[in-house]
């Protein structure tokens, strides 16, 4: 009964959990519980990064102790190579998993700017080129600003999202344009970590199976050697999922929206070719790629006007090179210097007169 609407609530600010209107659905005495239900809300949503960071060290610290430090102690100086090798290789990737991991979750995706002309009451608003049904520019009923193109609101992050893939909640962060190249990188080193573990860790699970091992330690191999090969499949198709997504320049949101419409093998507006498709998500510079460095180029805005003018730039080579022609052919049907100038037919001549008397 206390959900029902009454003059007597009390407005509050905004609760996720229950929508932007839950303020008139509370009243006086339950704005402590509600704090209390805010701040556990908060807490909930770091449980997740705190899981991933978690199996993160477990898988971290069962590789190097129970693989790597134990080829290191073998007699073997074929082993101990490997050993040392494998662990060189594995800190490597590792390392740039770690620092991906958390680029994603430390780099704000982009917001629409706090400007004038991006307000709801500008006339003159920026040019784009979705629009809602009604063919009116879209706008955020939330935030009270016109979209850019590819921009989402995003409930959890309270915000819009440039270019908004999805809202992630094992980075407690939104994938949108200035770290979407961190979130890909991230799956991309996940998928060869967990590779790199589930395969050059089989050899120790079998020698512990195999042999008289203390159960503890083949546990653990066991359990690493499991989640690792678990990790590997899962992370290698959602990783595949993304390079498709980004080879057709389309986001996980529109993914969706093209599904619900029934028009997936429609074309993205937004797709150039595959060169500038993957420019457009990790950089204009090849050899940072791989990089988990910010390589942006754009603002995260204007994404309708990069397009045209690429299809400028061709039209105008295209007008170009066909004034060039015309030019050539009004040359050569010029008369050459020092020749008489032509005088005009008798026919011509009359007709002239005729018409100016």
């Amino acid at each position: 009964l206390w959900l029902k609407p009454c003059v007597a609530c009390t407005p509050c600010e905004y609760d996720p959990l229950f929508g932007a209107k839950a303020s008139r659905y509370l009243k006086p005495g339950r704005k402590s519980s509600k704090k209390t239900m805010s701040a556990g809300w908060e807490v909930a949503k770091k449980c997740p990064v705190v899981f991933v960071s978690s199996i993160i060290v477990t898988l971290y610290v069962i590789y190097v102790r129970g693989h790597g430090v134990t080829l290191l102690r073998s007699s073997d100086l074929a082993q101990s190579s490997r050993g040392w090798v494998e662990l060189c290789i594995f800190h490597i990737l590792f390392g740039l998993m770690t620092m991906s991991y958390t680029l994603a979750i430390v780099v704000q995706p982009g917001s629409v700017p706090d400007t004038s002309e991006w307000t709801v009451d500008k006339q003159d608003a920026p040019e784009t080129v979705e629009t809602k049904r009604s063919g009116a520019r879209r706008h955020c009923k939330w935030c009270c600003r016109y979209k850019p193109d590819r921009c989402h609101h995003c409930r959890v992050c309270k915000s819009c999202v440039l270019r908004m893939d999805h809202h992630c909640p094992w980075i407690h962060n939104c994938v949108g344009y200035f770290n979407y190249k961190f979130f890909f990188l991230l799956l991309f080193y996940a998928v060869l970590t967990s590779s790199f573990m589930a395969v050059t860790m089989l050899e120790s699970v079998k020698e512990a199976i195999d042999n008289d091992t203390p159960f503890g330690r083949m546990f653990f191999l066991l359990f690493a050697e499991t989640l690792s090969c678990f990790l590997a499949m899962l992370v290698t198709i959602f990783f595949g999922f993304h390079v498709w997504l980004m080879l057709r320049a389309m986001t996980t949101i529109e993914f969706c929206e093209s599904s619900t419409k029934k028009t997936i093998g429609n074309r993205s507006p937004y797709d150039l070719d595959f060169l500038h498709n993957v420019q457009a998500n990790l950089g204009p510079n090849p050899f940072l790629w791989l990089v988990p460095l910010p390589s942006n180029s754009g603002d995260g805005l204007n994404f309708a006007s990069e397009r045209k003018g690429l299809l400028a730039s061709s039209q105008s080579r295209r007008s170009s090179a066909h004034g060039s022609s015309r030019k050539k052919d009004t040359s050569s049907t010029a008369s050459p210097v020092g020749s008489p100038p032509r005088t005009p037919s008798p026919r011509k001549a009359e007709c002239d007169v005729e018409q100016h008397p």
